[in-house]
């Protein structure tokens, strides 16, 4: 029998368990059902763009709905003669929203009660649903020949499983097996290294808004000679959101110092900025023009200096609120350890963002990995060690022990001028009284000759009863006075 929990009102309500099938056949037909739904999305974005031209057959958007598709799943795809192969990770998130609620889903209809929270059950399940999904894409990309199957399957595989660990674990409990002997930093890595990620990519998107409000025009005048009308309009800035993520990841890029790529031989920094042919997208509108940026840029660089202190202070607080002391050659190690391995982390990142809009100039799209490298980690490295140092040498400091006193005790010394008086003896016990004996009853005293018994009192008449009312007594009183009968 299915154990179910009830659903209280004020609190939160439990999912609901109901083993139906077993869970391998249960993560193998949400997987696919999770990549028809990611193709279903893919195909209404493209049939409305279709509706502003019906003069064109269907297999158009339909074919435009699989290329997006295979491209949000890192296949290389051709799309109106362009090879592209920069990944929409908007896209490539809200395909994968849809695979977590569907794979949650068909957990709860696949066991009696939550899973135990042990590795290889999350491993098991997000493998077998990553399978099924990697295939079912690369099924799509063999018969539509509309990308490499073998890519497909690869970038499949990789979503699947990232996205199958996110829907089980949660529902599982698990977290991190850490050995015991594991450093309390270390445990905190993944949360120090969140947070310097989340300071870069809320200053990736600060200056991507820049960008576009401080040019504004270009952005307004590569619209204009699009002409695309009202729904084209939406269309394309529909279109241009789902690499928005992507874009981000090159802001970041670019104000860390290291910068990004558009094209062969091209580069975009906060030092330097060297530009070839670049498309007629309105995006590119926010790309700033050829020479050197004015010093004022170079302010830009407090972001990766941010990233490496908020990395730091999750680490080393966490550290030192576990051991309660520590060195200082200690903090400053777990602050530099933080920020570098948080800067190996974004330049992970920032290769995924990376690609091409072409075959010739259009190569090589996105953050200069080169530069990533050599920069970024000393840059965070640089700002965690320092903010490690700071928090150690303030961290609360134990109290010291008082010292102990030098003065003497005063202890009362016995009077030696008076004689002592020798201790009194005991007194005796008093003897213990006996309790005395009853009195005996006095013998009734008999009745003296002179003395006269006393009367006895006169019993008291018994209650007359009330007589009856008379009424002729009544009629007699009732007459006038005067009147004689």
């Amino acid at each position: 029998m299915s154990k179910r929990r009830r659903r209280h009102k004020g609190t939160t309500a439990a999912p609901d368990w109901r083993r139906l099938v077993p869970w391998p056949i249960a993560a193998i037909v949400a997987a696919l059902l999770w990549a028809l739904a990611g193709w279903l999305i893919c195909a209404a974005f493209a049939l409305v763009g279709w509706l502003g031209d019906v003069s064109q057959p269907l297999d158009a958007p339909l074919g435009l709905a699989t290329s997006l598709f295979l491209l949000a799943n890192g296949c290389r795809v051709v799309v109106a003669g362009v090879t592209v192969s920069i990944m929409p990770l908007l896209l490539t998130l809200g395909i994968a929203a849809t695979g977590v609620g569907l794979l949650r889903v068909a957990a709860r209809h696949s066991f009696d009660e939550a899973p135990a929270d042990s590795t290889g059950r999350v491993a098991g399940f997000a493998g077998v649903a990553a399978a099924a999904y990697g295939l079912g894409a690369a099924g799509l990309a063999g018969v539509t020949q509309a990308g490499s199957a073998f890519s497909t399957l690869l970038g499949g595989v990789v979503i699947g499983f990232i996205t199958g660990c996110l829907a089980i674990a949660p529902l599982a409990g698990w977290h991190m097996p850490w050995p015991k002997a594991t450093p309390v930093w270390v445990r905190a890595w993944p949360r120090a290294c969140g947070a310097g990620l989340g300071v870069l990519g809320a200053g990736g998107a600060l200056v991507m808004c820049v960008a576009l409000i401080s040019s504004h025009d270009r952005v307004a005048a590569l619209e204009a000679g699009l002409a695309p009308g009202t729904l084209g309009l939406v269309m394309l800035a529909v279109g241009q959101a789902f690499w928005a993520p992507t874009m981000i990841i090159w802001g970041a890029a670019w104000a860390t110092g290291a910068g990004f790529a558009l094209g062969a031989e091209t580069l975009v920094s906060p030092f330097s900025v060297q530009l070839g042919i670049l498309p007629s997208l309105p995006i590119f509108g926010a790309v700033p023009p050829i020479g050197a940026p004015p010093p004022a840029m170079f302010l830009w660089l407090v972001i990766p200096v941010g990233a490496g202190v908020a990395a730091a202070w999750v680490a080393v607080r966490a550290q030192i609120a576990q051991a309660g002391e520590m060195r200082l050659e200690t903090g400053t190690a777990i602050g530099v350890a933080a920020g570098v391995t948080t800067a190996l982390a974004a330049t992970v990142i920032a290769a995924i963002s990376r690609g091409d809009l072409g075959t010739n100039r259009l190569v090589g799209l996105g953050p200069v990995l080169t530069n990533m490298v050599l920069l970024v980690p000393a840059v965070l490295g640089v700002s965690g060690g320092v903010m490690g140092l700071v928090l150690t040498l303030r961290r609360p400091r134990p109290a010291e022990p008082a010292p102990p006193s030098t003065k003497k005790l005063d202890v009362a010394k016995p009077d030696v001028t008076k004689p002592v008086e020798p201790p009194r003896p005991p007194s005796p016990p008093s003897p213990i009284k006996k309790p005395d004996a009853p009195k005996p009853p006095e013998p009734p005293r008999p009745p003296s000759p002179t003395e006269k018994p006393a009367a006895p009192k006169p019993a008291e008449p018994p209650d007359q009863p009330t007589p009856p009312p008379q009424p002729w007594l009544r009629q007699e009183n009732s007459k006038p006075k005067g009147q004689t009968t």
